[in-house]
């Protein structure tokens, strides 16, 4: 009568912790998997991409939907990382909270 119940109820309910528990693992997995190093971002001085290097912030340059700015007010001057020859031209994003 013991092996009867631990096979109908035992057993299931084990696999069942163990999908639940694959799930939280493949969720975290893919959140760490999202997160990317963080980049300088520069005010940009000009139109062709002169920089102000006396001040950095922190930027991504995955697109998450919010332009990195000097601060969190939208109105703000907007941040650029350097290109390949220096220039800052290159649109950054606001770091995924």
């Amino acid at each position: 009568m013991k092996t009867i119940f631990s096979k109908q109820v035992v057993i299931p309910v084990a696999v069942f912790a163990l999908a639940i528990a694959g799930a939280f693992t493949t969720n975290a997995m893919e959140k760490n998997s999202r997160s990317t190093a963080l980049i300088d971002g520069y005010v940009r001085l000009n139109p062709a991409g002169l920089c102000n290097e006396e001040q950095t912030y922190e930027c991504d340059t995955d697109n998450f939907g919010a332009i990195c700015r000097v601060s969190a007010n939208p109105a703000s001057q907007q941040v650029y990382a350097k290109n390949a020859n220096g220039a800052c031209t290159v649109e950054v994003y606001r770091p995924q909270q």
